[in-house]
């Protein structure tokens, strides 16, 4: 069964001109997807056997990583179908194929885990080398397993609990309207410079969310009550406790993390009531926060957008201008906001066509230029560690965002540098808002998860509930610089409904302080080369000591201490305007 080439969703332009996204390097029709599916079969049959063999154990991991490019290609290719049409009964059918095919192979995956781990003697084998933080993860890994027959079943149950509410949640934001407009075009309107359409659009998401509220929380408790019973089944300490074990760092760089972030909070609250003023109001409100300041914000075309992405990847590096051209050259990016499309945007790497390609919802704000670039540092990354065997190429979610903050600082600094009084004030005042996000509103969404799963486990939250939580978190965060709050931010944010990444939260701030500190040393000589090679080791090195690499120490407070004083910089040059 072949995808329809006349499709407007996966290959042609929309009637604005902004582009879709290519697909068929990936899948030139259902027929290869189908074959992939048969291939993952017959591997994980074959790793099952040979777990019971003698097999060399570099040959045992070689086999295990065939089957998993093929898995994460296979998802990562219904996964990218169904956010742009999110209703669309053939997309669902190919997410549902690719979901039995993981299942299929996780219980394969299941008995290499076991027999990588009771094979631990083997370890110091020269061809190992360098897998020996992959090795060592495996023996956590197989320290924190039920049963055979309890993983399967586990892995089965997913299907129609924990990835079922997690569609559940996608489908219900990406359809529901209010006033004939979807949740995702009303928060794009959270940018608009006129103050009475952000208001009006903030009134319309509230009452939206608050009329699926039920529902929402519904998908919410069941993914977060999924993840309590299997964790604590596993043996993990806490959801957390997997999170930071995942994300390669301890509790002690956690804190040092939060700690910092908490000390700045007051800088960024003086943020909020400088742009009030720049604003001209009294006190800012949740709708203005995405708010242009100055005169009004210039719009960009995307061809604009593509122009300036290049050369700034260009300046610093002419690998990274070349990977970006081609990105543009090859239709790697779907781009057009449109009905039954999921809000956000991400990059997502297909590793047997060694591509990825990047969804946003482009508005013609400075906000979507700077996307652009986030989301192709990214896609930039995962080219950087292609040829990599799959153990040795997936990075944690805490070294994930190094280039695409990486990525966006190139803009920022591109623009601005280029820009007259009035857009510099626009994009330094963006740079800002967007780092505030980063720093203050994740550290209200890490108080709210922490404190859901704490509440969790005594029963199932009403929207009220949950409301209120998160108001809570947003008090200790936003303080009083805000002269409202989102009590439905719970309902919005996606990787809530992620039985696989708890906590996918702080790392996006690990992640921005990280690259604040690679980013102050661009102007070195020959640094695209130890950036590069920061990128190159981050699937086979924890944390800390790929951090190293760079001459990084994240277990001193003041590492992050200097991210966040540069930040707060520039929060001090916005006063400058007043």
């Amino acid at each position: 069964m072949a995808v329809d080439e006349d499709t407007p969703m996966l290959y042609h332009l929309c009637m604005n001109n902004l582009p879709r996204w290519d697909l068929k390097r990936i899948y030139p029709d259902l027929d290869k997807f189908h074959d992939d599916i048969k291939k993952v079969r017959k591997l994980s049959l074959l790793i099952e056997k040979s777990c019971r063999s003698a097999l060399p154990l570099k040959s045992l991991i070689d086999l295990n990583d065939q089957a998993e490019s093929l898995i994460v290609n296979i998802t990562a290719y219904a996964e990218a179908l169904l956010s742009t049409d999110s209703t669309n009964p053939l997309f669902l059918k190919i997410m549902s194929e690719a979901e039995a095919a993981s299942v299929r192979y996780e219980k394969a995956e299941d008995m290499f885990t076991r027999t990588i781990a009771a094979r631990k003697s083997e370890f110091s084998l020269p061809e190992l080398k360098d897998y020996q933080l992959y090795l060592s993860e495996i023996l956590t890994q197989s320290e924190h397993l039920m049963s055979p027959a309890e993983e399967a079943l586990a892995s089965e149950l997913s299907r129609s609990g924990s990835s079922a509410w997690e569609r559940l949640m996608g489908s219900i934001t990406a359809t529901a309207e209010e006033g004939g407009k979807t949740l995702t075009q009303l928060r794009l309107m959270a940018s608009d410079a006129d103050r009475s359409v952000r208001a009006k659009a903030y009134k319309s998401e509230l009452a939206l969310l608050k009329e699926h509220s039920v529902a929402l929380a519904s998908c919410l408790n069941g993914v977060k009550g999924t993840v309590l019973t299997l964790e604590k089944r596993r043996g993990w300490k806490s959801p957390l406790s997997r999170s930071l074990f995942s994300s390669r760092i301890d509790e002690e760089i956690l804190d040092s993390l939060l700690a910092a972030m908490e000390e700045s909070l007051t800088g960024f609250q003086e943020y909020f009531r400088t742009k009030a003023k720049l604003l001209g109001v009294k006190k800012l409100e949740w709708y203005d926060l995405f708010a242009p300041v100055g005169k009004a914000g210039r719009t960009y075309s995307y061809d604009e957008a593509k122009d300036i992405v290049i050369s700034s990847y260009s300046a610093f590096s002419s690998e990274m201008g070349i990977f970006a051209q081609k990105a543009f050259d090859s239709n790697w990016l779907d781009a057009a906001p449109a009905k039954g499309k999921t809000g956000g945007a991400y990059d997502i790497f297909f590793p047997e066509a060694k591509e990825s390609r990047v969804f946003l919802n482009f508005d013609g704000s400075y906000d979507s230029v700077s996307t652009i670039a986030h989301e192709l540092g990214h896609a930039y990354h995962d080219s950087v560690v292609k040829d990599l065997p799959q153990s040795l190429s997936a990075y944690p979610m805490t070294l994930a965002e190094t280039a695409s903050i990486f990525g966006e600082m190139l803009v920022f600094d591109h623009v601005r540098e280029n820009a007259d009084k009035d857009e510099a004030l626009l994009v330094t005042e963006a740079f800002v808002q967007s780092a505030s996000q980063v720093i203050v509103d994740i550290y209200s969404r890490f108080l709210f998860e922490k404190e859901t799963f704490e509440k969790r486990k005594k029963g199932e939250l009403s929207p009220e509930k949950l409301s209120s939580i998160m108001l809570s978190a947003q008090k200790k965060a936003y303080g009083e610089a805000l002269g409202s709050r989102h009590p439905y931010m719970w309902a919005v944010k996606s990787h809530y409904y992620s039985a696989d990444f708890s906590f996918y939260n702080y790392p996006y701030a690990f992640g921005e302080l990280f690259a604040l500190s690679l980013y102050s040393r661009k102007d070195e000589a020959g640094f695209a080369e130890t950036y590069r090679d920061v990128l190159l080791h981050t699937g086979r090195e924890d944390a800390a000591s790929c951090a190293l690499r760079a001459g990084s120490d994240i277990r001193k407070p003041e590492f992050w201490k200097d991210g966040l004083d540069l930040i707060l910089s520039y929060s001090e040059r916005l006063r400058s305007w007043l």
